[in-house]
């Protein structure tokens, strides 16, 4: 008898540590404010033409359901999807189309009723718009919900995570405040220590527009509201990592080479004779030594094809991390065209890691 009650024991032991990993694997955002939450494995028989596979994971504010609340119909949903590539606007308004189509059928209030529409557009720090659609849970009418969305593409991991913030209320309410304050769990995390104003891209080592670096790892690069307008501050300020497998530290020599081959990449030098003459030319120089990592200082000379198509200096700080244990190294670059002086230095130089890097 004790042995059997041993066994019973041990296999809801078992069940339990397999649904407390399932449910870390099926997670996207740090549920500190405890709000309900619901997991949605993709695709679902309710919205056929929902064209994406992975999971979602949504979390509701305390009075979602309450029309009379200002949370009313506020809550975060978070998308994890695979794809090799970031998806287009036009497929994510889709796929939230279908989605909201097929949650709204079958419902109590009504056998028909309108079809979703999905505005969607994009916005310096990811997507911004709104969604009319039939609420078919809480009020049997049609409302208007505003959309706050972005999306965090892995090639490392071949996935998408796509964030949607949702309200009713105008995004200047209080409301947005809490939903903001969602973040993702530290997995899902980028390497640098930013919220999602900050636009994000990450991609894997060879890069694909400089693979003369030859580094194994993963890039990820942020960018500040206003960074592609010239009459912004933050013009070209912006702040770019690269966490790469290495087994030597890294000198100033280096970096200057491989600063001149990614801006020449990017700016696509060798695909365009007209553009020789704007080939890039790093000054670098090593400025202090600490315990785990080394500073830089120094300039790259390029141009700039995306907003001006005029030539470009711009300023550089590199903080190099080097793991001897681990034979990594994570190289944090922080660029302006600003003298160092100026306020946006100030914004750049708060940014940090994320920790447990």
């Amino acid at each position: 008898m004790m042995k059997q009650i041993l066994a019973i024991v041990f296999m809801l032991l078992l069940t339990l540590t397999a649904f407390t990993q399932e449910d870390k694997e099926l997670s996207i955002f740090e549920n500190s404010k405890n709000w309900k939450r619901e997991v949605i494995k993709f695709p679902v028989n309710w919205a056929p033409k929902l064209d994406i596979n992975g999971f979602e994971e949504l979390l509701f504010t305390p009075k979602w359901s309450d029309s009379k609340s200002n949370e009313f119909w506020s809550l975060v949903i978070g998308w994890k999807i695979e794809t090799s590539k970031t998806l287009d606007l036009k497929k994510i308004e889709a796929n939230f189309k279908a989605y909201f189509d097929g949650l709204m059928i079958p419902n109590h209030w009504a056998k028909k009723f309108p079809k979703p529409v999905v505005d969607f557009k994009k916005a310096e720090n990811g997507f911004v718009g709104i969604m009319t659609f039939f609420d078919g849970f809480h009020t049997g009418k049609v409302i208007t919900v505003h959309v706050k969305g972005q999306q965090h593409f892995s090639q490392k991991d071949n996935n998408s995570i796509i964030t949607f913030r949702i309200s009713p209320r105008d995004f200047s309410d209080n409301i947005w405040n809490s939903l903001n304050e969602v973040q993702l769990r530290q997995e899902n995390q980028t390497i640098i220590n930013l919220d999602i104003s900050w636009t994000n891209e990450t991609f894997e080592f060879p890069i694909s527009f400089a693979p003369e670096i030859n580094y194994q790892g993963i890039a990820e690069v942020r960018f500040p509201k206003g960074w592609i307008n010239p009459e912004h501050p933050n013009f070209w300020s912006y702040t770019y990592a690269w966490k790469i497998n290495i087994e030597k530290e890294i000198n100033a020599v280096e970096l200057a080479n491989n600063l001149e081959l990614y801006f020449d990449g990017l700016n696509k030098i060798n695909q365009n004779k007209e553009l020789q003459q704007h080939k890039a030319v790093a000054s670098i120089i090593k400025i202090k030594s600490l315990k785990n990592n080394t500073l830089f200082i120094g300039n790259i000379k390029t141009y700039d094809r995306f907003a001006t198509n005029k030539k470009l200096i711009l300023n550089v700080l590199i903080d190099v991390c080097y793991n001897s244990k681990e034979k990594q190294s994570i190289i944090h670059f922080k660029f302006s065209p600003k003298k160092f002086g100026h306020k946006t230095w100030e914004m750049l130089a708060e940014i940090e890691l994320t920790k447990k890097q």
